[in-house]
C-alpha cells in the first residue's frame, strides 16, 4: 500500500497569540535598547582590524587591551567599534559584571570573534539584572564562544542571557553561537525572557536572520524560554488583525539557514526551543528537559510555528510538565501555519503532555502537511497525539509504548478544530487504559488508518484499520528505551507495513528502510530487504510520468497537473459519471488492500475508491471531502481468482474530482 509525504504551498501566520506576544517582544525591545544606552559609552572609533584584545575583569587596572595588559572592564570592551577579524577574548576563570555590548560588524570571511583564553573555567558574563546580560544591535557577522553567561536578580522583568537584535535593518547575515553556558536568568514568565534569542523589530525595512548556528550550547535555570526567535514581519494576508504597527500588515520575511544542533535545555520556566518563521529551520540532536516548570501558560518542549519545510530530528525531549488547567505540556509541536514540518528519529518520554500536538488552524490560520515518523514514544502521559487542527498530514512509522497503569490516550481530538491525518504502520503497545477521544463521533472519520498494530488494550472505538495487526510485535525489550524495540525474527510486525514515497530513506537508527517492498512497522527496521526483487502490484499509481497507461479511462478522465497530492500530477475525472480503472493480477484466497488519495471539486459531489471482479462483492471507500483524503478497503479474492479490477469512480456531481498515489498491497 502507498502513501505519499505531503507537502503545502500554504502561507504562513503569526505565532499563537500572536497580538500579545507581539505587544510583549516590542515592550522589551524599547526596555533594553534604552537600559542598554544608559549602560554604555558612545561607541569610539572603529580600530585596526584582525586585532585580538583581552580582556581579563580581575586583573587590578584596565590596560590596553593585550594580553600582558588587559582590559578589565566591560564598559571598556562597550566603547570599542570593532572591525572584520577581531578577536574579543575573555580570561578563563574571572568573572564580568554587568552587559557585554560590543559594536561593529565583521564581513564574509572575517567574522568579529567572541571566545575564551587562558585556561580553567569559561570566563564568566554575569549581567546581575541588565535587560541582557549578552547583547547585540544590528550587528552581523559575529561569533559568540565559550562564555558562562548569567542574569540574576531580586525581581523579575523581561530579561535574557544573550539575545541578538535586529530592527530595520534588512537581511542580517551569518551568526555562530557555540558552546555557550547560559543559566540562572531572572526573567518573567513572558515569552520575551529567554536564554538565547534572535529578535527581529521595525516596520520599515523587511529584516530577516541569514546563516544563524546556534551549536553546542548548555541552557538551564531560565524564566522563560530556554532558546527562541521572534519577529514583527510575520504577518500573513490570511490572518489579519494581529499585526502591530504600520508596515507589518501582510508582510511576512521568513529566515533562512537557522540551525538549533545539539543544545541542552533544562529546568525552564516555559518553553524549551521554539522555532518561529524560518524557512526550512533545522533543529536536530537537542536535549530538552524539565521544561515548563513555572510558567501557568501552554508550553512545550521543541516547537515550531509559521514555518515552512522545518526539520526537527535526532532530539530527545523529557519531563515536559503539563500545569494545571493548560493544555500542551508535550514534547513537540506543529502550530500554527507550521507548513510541511518533518520530525522524525526523536526520542520522546515522560512528558506529562504526551508526545505531539498538531495546533495548525487557530482563526483564519492555515497550516498543515506535517510528517511524523520513526519516532519512539515511550511512558508519554495524557495522550500521544492532541489534534486541534492540522490538513494533509501524515503520522507514519512510529513507535509507541505505554506501560501497565498508563491513561494515556492514542488520540485526544478537540477545541472545535479539525485535523485531518493519515495514520500508517504505527505500533502501539498499549498496556495501559487509555483509548480514543474524538470531539464528536463525525471527527472520527477525519483519521485514515493503515496497516497499524494495536497490542495490549482495546477500547471500543478502536479504529477501523484495513491492515490491522493486534498480535504482540515482540519486541526486545518493551520499555528498555531506544534500544528495546527492535522486532525478533517471528514479529508479525516484519514486512507488513506500507510502501510510503518521500518516506526518508532510513530508520530511526539510521538504517535504510524499503523503498518498493514493505517495510516493518514502527520506528525501527529489523527485517532484511532487496527492493529489487519486489515489483508493485497496481502500475502507475501515482501518474507523474503523465501517461495513462495501463489504466483505463472514461473520455472524461485524463491525467493532469491541475492538482496533485504528491509528484505534480494525478488522475482527474470530469462530470459524473467519469472513472479510471486498472485490472492487476492477484493470487486466490488471499487479502489485498487498496488504498488511495482523493478530493472532489465540491462538497456536493462524491468521489470513490473500488474494487470489483475478484471474487466477492463490490467494494468502495467513498469521500465528499474538498482537501486530498487518503481512503483504503481491504478484500478477499475467491478460491479460483487470478485477477481483480481497481478503479477510482466520480459518481456524483457536475464538476470534477481527482485521484492520486494508489497502491495494492498483500497483506
Amino acid at each position: 500500500m502507498l502513501r505519499t509525504t505531503v507537502g503545502s504551498t500554504a502561507r504562513k501566520a503569526p505565532p499563537r497569540t500572536a497580538a500579545a506576544f507581539i505587544r510583549g517582544v516590542l515592550r522589551a525591545a524599547t526596555a533594553a535598547a534604552l537600559t542598554a544606552g544608559a549602560l554604555v559609552a558612545t561607541a569610539g572609533a572603529a580600530q585596526a582590524a584582525n586585532t585580538a584584545y583581552y580582556v581579563d575583569c580581575s586583573a587590578a587596572t584596565d590596560g590596553s587591551g593585550t594580553q600582558a595588559s588587559p582590559w578589565n572592564t566591560l564598559a571598556t570592551v562597550n566603547a570599542r567599534t570593532f572591525g572584520p577579524g577581531d578577536q574579543i577574548l575573555f580570561k578563563r576563570g574571572a568573572t564580568c559584571t554587568g552587559q557585554l555590548y560590543p559594536k561593529g560588524s565583521g564581513a564574509a570571511g572575517s567574522p568579529i570573534i567572541v571566545d575564551a583564553y587562558g585556561t580553567g573555567a569559561q570566563p564568566k558574563i554575569s549581567g546581575n539584572g541588565v535587560p541582557d546580560a549578552v547583547y547585540l544591535y544590528n550587528q552581523e557577522y559575529w561569533e559568540l564562544r565559550n562564555l558562562d553567561v548569567s542574569n540574576t536578580a531580586s525581581t523579575t522583568a523581561v530579561r535574557t542571557g544573550v539575545r541578538i537584535v535586529l530592527n530595520d535593518f534588512g537581511t542580517g547575515d551569518y551568526y555562530r553561537i557555540k558552546n555557550l553556558n547560559v543559566h540562572d536568568v531572572s526573567g518573567d514568565l513572558t515569552k520575551a525572557s529567554v536564554g538565547i534569542s534572535l529578535d527581529v523589530y521595525g516596520t520599515t525595512t523587511q529584516t530577516k536572520f541569514h546563516d544563524a548556528i546556534l551549536d553546542g550550547n548548555t541552557v538551564r535555570h531560565v524564566d522563560r524560554t530556554g532558546i527562541s526567535n521572534s519577529t514583527t514581519w510575520n504577518c500573513n494576508p490570511g490572518w489579519t488583525g494581529v499585526c502591530s504597527g504600520a508596515g507589518t500588515a501582510n508582510a511576512f520575511v521568513p529566515w533562512t539557514g537557522i540551525v538549533f544542533r545539539n543544545n541542552t535545555i533544562s529546568d525552564t520556566g516555559g518553553d524549551g526551543l521554539i522555532m518561529r518563521n524560518l524557512d526550512r529551520g533545522l533543529a536536530e540532536h537537542n536535549t530538552v528537559y524539565d521544561a515548563a516548570q513555572r510558567s501557568m501558560e501552554n508550553n512545550a518542549g521543541l516547537w515550531t510555528v509559521a514555518g515552512d519545510g522545518d526539520v526537527i530530528q535526532n532530539n530527545e525531549v523529557y519531563r515536559v510538565k503539563r500545569q494545571p488547567g493548560t493544555d500542551d505540556g508535550m514534547a513537540f509541536d506543529a502550530d500554527i501555519a507550521a507548513d510541511s514540518s518533518v520530525f522524525q528519529y526523536n526520542y520522546s518520554h515522560d512528558n506529562e503532555g504526551g508526545f505531539m500536538l498538531f495546533c495548525g488552524q487557530c482563526a483564519n490560520a492555515t497550516g498543515g502537511g506535517s510528517v511524523v515518523r520513526y519516532n519512539l514514544s515511550q511512558n508519554d502521559k495524557s495522550r500521544f497525539l492532541y489534534a486541534v487542527g492540522q490538513t494533509s498530514s501524515q503520522v507514519y512509522n512510529n513507535t509507541v509504548y505505554l506501560p501497565a497503569g498508563s491513561t494515556t490516550k492514542i488520540i485526544e481530538d478537540g477545541a472545535g478544530k479539525t485535523t485531518k491525518v493519515a495514520l500508517d504502520s504505527n505500533i502501539f503497545y498499549n498496556l495501559g487504559t487509555g483509548g480514543y477521544s474524538y470531539e464528536n463521533a463525525a471527527k472520527a472519520a477525519n483519521y485514515d488508518w493503515s496497516n497499524n498494530t494495536f497490542y495490549g488494550h482495546h477500547p471500543a472505538n478502536e479504529p477501523t484499520d484495513p491492515g490491522k495487526s493486534t498480535a504482540d510485535p515482540l519486541f526486545t525489550n518493551p520499555g528498555g528505551g531506544p534500544g528495546g524495540y527492535g522486532l525478533q525474527a517471528s514479529s508479525p510486525a516484519r514486512g507488513s507495513g506500507l510502501v510510503i514515497t518521500n518516506n526518508g530513506g532510513k530508520d530511526y537508527n539510521g538504517n535504510p528502510v524499503p523503498a518498493v517492498c514493505r517495510p516493518d512497522r514502527g520506528a525501527f527496521q529489523s527485517s532484511s530487504f532487496t527492493d529489487s526483487s519486489c515489483s508493485p502490484l497496481l502500475a502507475n499509481g501515482t501518474f507523474d510520468s503523465g501517461a495513462s497507461a495501463p489504466w483505463t479511462l472514461s473520455p472524461n478522465a485524463a491525467v493532469t497537473t491541475a492538482a496533485s497530492h504528491n509528484g505534480g500530477r494525478s488522475l482527474k475525472l470530469g462530470a459524473a459519471p467519469s472513472t479510471g480503472e486498472q485490472t492487476i493480477a492477484v493470487l486466490p484466497n488471499t487479502t489485498y488492500i487498496f488504498t488511495g488519495w482523493m478530493k472532489t471539486g465540491a462538497a456536493t459531489d462524491t468521489v470513490e475508491l473500488g474494487v470489483k471482479n475478484h471474487g466477492g462483492s463490490q467494494l468502495v471507500a467513498p469521500t465528499t471531502s474538498t482537501t486530498w483524503v487518503q481512503k483504503g478497503l481491504s478484500f478477499t479474492t475467491g478460491p479460483s481468482t487470478t485477477t481483480a479490477t481497481v478503479f477510482c469512480y466520480h459518481n456524483i456531481g457536475g464538476g470534477s474530482a481527482y485521484c492520486d498515489d494508489l497502491q495494492v498491497v498483500r497483506k
